[in-house]
């Protein structure tokens, strides 16, 4: 699994298989393409993300 700020990022996550939970570090990237091949897109970035809400999504993508 990864935890990714940057557009190329998630789309290099999404092209090595692995999931991927993105977090754009500025809010109005999140629009960015790249972002949506994340499985999980928390448009607020960090502000957003909790342990929580990674879990729960792990768990019903298993």
């Amino acid at each position: 699994m990864v935890l990714e700020d940057a557009a190329p990022g998630a789309a290099a996550a999404h092209a090595a298989g692995m999931r991927c939970i993105a977090l754009p570090y500025v809010a109005a990237q999140a629009d960015a393409p790249e972002f949506a091949t994340a499985g999980l897109l928390l448009r607020g970035g960090q502000e957003e993300f909790t342990a929580q809400a990674a879990y729960d999504w792990l768990c019903r993508t298993v």
